[in-house]
This record gives structure tokens, C-alpha cells and sequence, in this order.
């Protein structure tokens, strides 16, 4: 019966174009509020404080990040000083993967809003055109700067299969978690 009543509803939230437009507006919102007030140092603090839940608290903490355009490379280096570069590597991995599928799910929504399918053959300068489904396109965005957000949104509204798309930000996360995870712990080693 609950489930019956859940399912109901989330369809009803899905087809009322209204309350996802109030719920898109909403997370914007957050993410402009946690730009202007997110202290890479507090949070650095923090995860000292609390160094039995220093993988929990990092994931949700580079999840937030990864949301917003805030750099996580400071909390990659400092838990791989902290903690080891390999437990960097998965953390970074992990909050920035839960991060991107919020994001391509949150492209979709914005894709069925504005109808995306029949508007993208519009796009300025044939990005209509785009082989979206490229496991290399997909990787090679992942290298833009700041660029992998609204990326990772264009990857939900052009419907890119969701298999394809997790396992390239999947293996790009990583690859850019371990450089920075294993330069950084060799430079703390050096100094």
C-alpha cells in the first residue's frame, strides 16, 4: 500500500512540470548558497575532529563539492596526506560519481522541461551534432575545467546510456584522483 502511494506520487511529481521546475530552482539555490559559504579549512577541520568518520564525512563533503563548481583538489590532497593516496583516490571517486549521477538525473528532468530531443538540431555551431555516445568525447570532457558539471548535465538531457556514461566518469574520476593523490603525497614527503 505504501508502495502503491510512493509510486503514485513520484509519477505525478514527474509529469508536473511545476514542481520540477520548483525543485530545480531549489537545488540551484543550495548549490549558489554552499559556493558562498563552503570553507575548504572548516572542512579540513572538521574531518580532524572526527577522524573515525573521516571517509563518510569526506564522501559527503567532495559529493557537495562535486555538485558545485567548488575545486576538490585541496580535500584530495589533504586526505591523501591524511589518510593514504589510495583511500583519497576511492573517496574522491566515490563522492564524485554519487555527485554526477545527480546531475545527469538532473539533466534529464531539464531535457523532458524544454523538449531537448527536438530542439538540440538548433544548437549553435552543430553542438546538435555531437557524438554524445563516444566513450572518448565522454572521457575528453572530463578534462575540461569546471567543465565536467554542465557536462555531466548535457550528458542527462542528450540521453547518453547511463552504462557508458558511469563507467567513463567512473575511470576519468579516478585517473584525475590518482594523479593528484600520489603527486600530492610525494610532494608532502619532500618537504
Amino acid at each position: 500500500m505504501i508502495k502503491n502511494f510512493l509510486l503514485k506520487n513520484l509519477k505525478r511529481i514527474k509529469n508536473n512540470k511545476t514542481v520540477q521546475v520548483g525543485l530545480l530552482v531549489l537545488f540551484i539555490t543550495v548549490i549558489i548558497l554552499m559556493m558562498v559559504f563552503f570553507d575548504m579549512e572548516n572542512a579540513q577541520a572538521f574531518i580532524r575532529a572526527y577522524r573515525g568518520q573521516a571517509v563518510l564525512i569526506s564522501i559527503g563533503l567532495i559529493f557537495i563539492s562535486g555538485l558545485s563548481f567548488l575545486p576538490t583538489t585541496p580535500l584530495t590532497l589533504f586526505l591523501a596526506v591524511f589518510l593514504s593516496p589510495v583511500e583519497a583516490i576511492l573517496i574522491t571517486t566515490a563522492g564524485h560519481t554519487l555527485a554526477s549521477f545527480i546531475e545527469y538525473k538532473i539533466g534529464t528532468t531539464m531535457g523532458d522541461l524544454v523538449d531537448f530531443d527536438t530542439n538540440k538540431e538548433k544548437l549553435p555551431f552543430g553542438l546538435g551534432n555531437l557524438p554524445m555516445t563516444s566513450p572518448y568525447l565522454l572521457m575528453a570532457a572530463r578534462l575540461l575545467p569546471a567543465g565536467y558539471i554542465g557536462f555531466s548535465i548535457v550528458c542527462g538531457a542528450y540521453q547518453v546510456p547511463f552504462g557508458k556514461y558511469l563507467w567513463t566518469s567512473m575511470l576519468m574520476y579516478t585517473l584525475n584522483a590518482t594523479v593528484v593523490a600520489f603527486s600530492g603525497a610525494w610532494l608532502a614527503r619532500l618537504f
